[in-house]
């Protein structure tokens, strides 16, 4: 394919979403923030978003991060922070539309997954927010210049399945002359997605043509997704609890583009960032029964006995037993009654597996969601066997990392 094509293919991945039906804006969406906010965004790049899309710009713009949401700076070693570039745009159908990228299947961590362009803190960064800029820059070509990618709002920080704290940016695109430069070694390819669609479990009709979707869900579409863990069966969001540090249920969502799932942090940072936007709670259970929050997983990895020092975590989860019938009446069955008990008591074994193997920080089975069996991970001996090289190998790489 000639450059000059292929640079219009991903300008219109990027810019030029295929036109859906106009997805009608609640009531709630068409009131304006609380407070009267004036957006540093020149009027030409607002000229063609609709009143609920400037709304949630000015949403983002007047959020701040609560005080409390990082919760031991100082226990967290600067070789363990990142930073993601959450980039929006103006789509042609006046709805704001997230940046995705697709990692390269050759990276050693998270390949293939979908992610928000990001990456480490370097000690020549001056900042997080030039971090998650740099990265982006360098993964993608979007650019790294303030005033073309504007700042909205910093979240809240969240941790990542490798023990990372990463701090989201978010930014409003507004130079839509931009042309993206992949790096083939991180990336594979980019799309994008509204912002609105990681509040739905089951999208309304309006929004479906833009995420690819049928008009309605079909039974065969249905008949290959995953089990939910508490909702009714969709075509495009499904979620499974999973056990980490110390046997804490944490929620985990997907959502199946055609393209590629986005899950695990990606999805978090983006429900979140949804949410303030539209001033929406999502239509599905974000969080597991008495799930921590990000500060307190993030206290839990970097202070007392859980707490590694090392450069590199692997992923220390376990899952949960599937969800092998669903009841949505309200009344719960004698047989039903039974196999909650022998799940609990299941979920208890479990969490006391994964809190031994936490304190020692060895790698769980790593959840992937579109498994259709979703086991419970092997027996502790089996991985210790198949991991004691991995380890040993991880701490000459620790020890020369930690003088970072």
């Amino acid at each position: 394919m000639p450059l000059s094509s292929l640079a219009s293919s991903l300008r219109s991945i990027l810019f030029a979403p295929p036109p859906p039906h106009q997805h009608p804006p609640s009531a709630s969406s068409l009131s304006s923030p609380a407070s009267s906010t004036t957006l540093p965004i020149p009027p030409a790049a607002l000229a063609s978003l609709t009143l609920r899309s400037r709304h949630a710009l000015e949403r983002l713009y007047a959020y701040r991060a609560p005080h409390n949401s990082e919760s031991c700076p100082h226990a967290i070693p600067a070789f363990r922070r990142a930073a993601v570039l959450l980039g929006l745009f103006a789509g042609r159908n006046g709805e704001l539309y997230v940046i995705l990228s697709k990692r390269s299947s050759r990276l050693r961590s998270h390949s293939g997954d979908t992610a928000l362009p990001g990456g480490r803190f370097e000690h020549t960064d001056k900042d997080l927010e030039y971090t998650a800029r740099r990265e982006a820059f360098e993964e993608t070509g979007l650019p790294i210049d303030p005033s073309s990618s504007i700042l909205l709002c910093e979240l809240p920080p969240f941790l990542s399945a490798n023990e990372l704290v990463v701090t989201p940016f978010v930014v409003l695109l507004t130079d839509h002359s931009v042309q993206p430069h992949l790096n083939p070694s991180e990336v594979d390819s980019l799309f994008s997605l509204p912002l609105v669609s990681f509040l739905y479990h089951t999208p309304p009709l309006s929004l479906r043509p833009s995420l690819r979707l049928s008009p309605t869900p079909t039974e065969a579409a249905l008949s290959e997704m995953p089990a939910n863990e508490v909702s009714a069966p969709s075509d495009w969001h499904t979620c499974r609890d999973i056990l980490w540090l110390g046997g804490h249920r944490i929620r985990r969502h997907t959502f199946w583009d055609e393209r590629n799932p986005i899950r695990g942090l990606t999805s978090d940072i983006l429900i979140l960032a949804a949410s303030i936007a539209y001033a929406s709670e999502p239509q599905f259970s974000n969080v597991a029964p008495a799930q921590p929050t990000q500060a307190d997983l993030i206290r839990l990895s970097f202070t007392g006995p859980l707490a590694l020092r090392r450069y590199r975590v692997k992923p220390r989860m376990q899952f949960l037993r599937p969800p092998d019938s669903f009841s949505f009446t309200g009344t719960t069955t004698a047989k039903e009654t039974g196999a909650a008990e022998q799940d609990a008591k299941g979920e208890a074994a479990a969490a006391s597996a994964s809190a031994s193997a936490s304190s020692r920080g060895e790698e769980l089975q790593q959840p992937l969601d579109d498994r259709g069996d979703f086991k419970i991970a092997p027996p502790l001996d089996k991985q210790r066997a198949s991991g004691a090289k991995d380890q040993d190998k991880d701490k000459d790489e620790d020890k020369a990392k930690a003088k970072l």
